[in-house]
Parts: C-alpha cells; sequence; structure tokens
C-alpha cells in the first residue's frame, strides 16, 4: 500500500515538473520571437507605404496631318485681251481730196467715204475744202485740235495754179503733227486733162519734203490716168478718184499693218 501511494506520488510531482518545463520552454520562444505574451499583444507596427509616384501628364500629341492630296494642276490665266489699234486718220486737202468737182458739186462716194469702205476699222475726220492751199491751211493747223494716229495732207495743185510756195507750208504742218506723236501722210498731185502748169514741179517738191521729213508719200502721180475718167477739166470723177484713194490706203496699209481689214 505505501510503495503504490509513494509511486502516484512521484508521477504527480513528474507531471508537475513537465508543465513547468512547457511554461518555461513557451516563455523562452516568445521572448526569442519579440512576442509578448498574449494577454500583454501590441498592435502589429504600422508598415511604412512609399510615396505616391506622381502621375506623368499625358503628353499632348500634335494632331496628325491630313494626308498629302496632289493639287491639280492650275488652270492658266487666260491672256489679256490685246488693246484694240488705233485706226483713226484726219484728211486735210483741197477739192481733189474733198471728191469736189463743178464748183460746189460733190462725188457720190468721196475719198474720205472710201477710205471708209476700204477700212472699215478707220475713224475718218475729213476736213478737206475745195479751194484750199497749203498756205492757207498752214496758218491755222498748229492752232486746231486734233485726235487721230493719222494726219494725210493732200495740197499742192492750187498752190502750183496760183504760184503759192508749197514747200515751207508743208514742211510746218508736218513738223506740227509729228510734235503731237501723229504719222504723217501727205500726197502727190493727181492729173488733169490739161496739166496745170507746175504742176510736176510741185509734185517733186511735195516728194522731196517727204523723204526730208519722214513724212509718208502716197504716190497719186504714178496711178493710171484716163481723160474719160475726169469729172471737169480739173477734178477726178468717181472710178479715178477711188484709184487715187487706194493710194493712201496702201500707205496706211504700210504704216499700220495692225488696222488693215
Amino acid at each position: 500500500m505505501s510503495s503504490h501511494l509513494a509511486v502516484h506520488a512521484r508521477a504527480r510531482q513528474a507531471s508537475r515538473a513537465s508543465r513547468a518545463l512547457l511554461s518555461l520552454l513557451g516563455a523562452c520562444a516568445l521572448a526569442a520571437c519579440g512576442v509578448s505574451a498574449p494577454d500583454k499583444a501590441r498592435p502589429p507596427a504600422p508598415v511604412a507605404l512609399a510615396p505616391a509616384v506622381p502621375f506623368a501628364p499625358a503628353v499632348q500629341r500634335a494632331p496628325e496631318a491630313p494626308p498629302q492630296v496632289a493639287a491639280a494642276p492650275a488652270t492658266p490665266a487666260a491672256p489679256a485681251a490685246a488693246a484694240a489699234p488705233n485706226c483713226s486718220v484726219v484728211l486735210y486737202g483741197d477739192s481733189i481730196l474733198h471728191g469736189g468737182y463743178g464748183g460746189n458739186q460733190r462725188l457720190a462716194e468721196p475719198p474720205a467715204a472710201a477710205l471708209k469702205r476700204l477700212r472699215p476699222r478707220y475713224t475718218i475726220d475729213d476736213r478737206t475744202a475745195n479751194g484750199e492751199t497749203a498756205t492757207t491751211r498752214a496758218a491755222s493747223f498748229a492752232s486746231e485740235k486734233r485726235e487721230a494716229r493719222f494726219v494725210v495732207i493732200g495740197h499742192g495743185i492750187n498752190d502750183a495754179a496760183l504760184s503759192l510756195p508749197v514747200e515751207a507750208p508743208l514742211r510746218s504742218m508736218i513738223a506740227t503733227a509729228m510734235r503731237e506723236g501723229r504719222v504723217v501722210i501727205v500726197t502727190g498731185l493727181s492729173r488733169q486733162r490739161i496739166a496745170v502748169p507746175g504742176r510736176d514741179k510741185y509734185d517733186a517738191a511735195i516728194r522731196k519734203v517727204a523723204q526730208d521729213t519722214g513724212a509718208g508719200f502716197a504716190d497719186w502721180g504714178a496711178e493710171e490716168f484716163r481723160a474719160s475718167e475726169m469729172a471737169d477739166i480739173l477734178h477726178p470723177a468717181g472710178a479715178y478718184s477711188q484709184r487715187l484713194s487706194m493710194r493712201i490706203v496702201q500707205t496706211l496699209d504700210r504704216l499700220a499693218p495692225d488696222c488693215r481689214v
């Protein structure tokens, strides 16, 4: 009996020793890990967060250029219309260029009208007069107003008949017209059934004036002449007058081909 009790006593002591040992081991384990006993547990240390990385601003992209489209070739501009030529003429002269005959009569188609028919582009300023001489016209020529590009002077037959000078007044009128920027044409002398005394001499003088001054020369003396084509002893009738007009037209054509229509 006593031995049995002794065994139980030793067992109880061993159990107490075992519990003490386990308690000691647990305490050491907690201390080694830096952890307190459960009843005195501390909250976990806060974890430091890495600073927030700021968002990079969005990169603004330039708008993409539209695809290049080949441009259609430019239509060339229409050329500017050429300025209309200045086709204008003023006539000075005696009854031959006036188309007069028989004292106070006039041809159905005087030279001014014939010029217009032959070259419609021309505007005609007719200042001719029966009985006029170069000396008479020269007295007022410089003071007259003119607009025409061409000046035609047909004097000489009356000057020859009256023995008046022809060269000096012609040169004066030509110089005035040229200073105005105009182109001058002088006519030679027509022919008659009975030649006017001095006709050939005056015709040669007029030709020389044209050569000296650079004026155009319509050679009336070279035109075919028939006695049957005279309106009277001195003045050309229709057909002859028209051929004389054509001599002026031919001279104009040489000087102004742009007006030839």
